[in-house]
């Protein structure tokens, strides 16, 4: 299992939970969500990539590996306006950047 794996994505249709490594949990309301970024950081040898999810109390940070992060991905390229094109375009980014995919109304 790598780094990334240990954290552990759960997502339903209320909220999501991010569980860390350390044995703490983040998580937010879909509700409560007002913007999703993806942040590539500057690393070596390689950049590291988080999606980042902004609620008005709270914010989730989740490596772009974790355990289930695909079905999150799913769930936030449903979102009403979600900008798949940044999407994709941030996970070939090579310096360290935010992408702004989704903000909400």
């Amino acid at each position: 299992m790598t780094d990334e794996e240990q954290y552990i994505l759960e997502v339903n249709d209320t909220e999501i939970r991010c569980h860390r490594p350390d044995g703490t949990m983040d998580s937010l309301s879909w509700k409560n969500l007002l913007r999703v970024e993806i942040v590539v950081t500057e690393s070596d040898p390689m950049p590291v990539t988080f999606i980042t999810l902004h609620g008005p109390t709270a914010t989730v940070v989740v490596p772009e590996g974790a355990t289930n992060a695909d079905e999150l991905s799913e769930r936030l390229f449903a979102l009403e306006g979600f900008d798949a094109d940044v999407f994709v375009d941030s996970m070939s980014a090579q310096t360290g950047q935010t992408f702004v995919c989704w903000k909400k109304g």
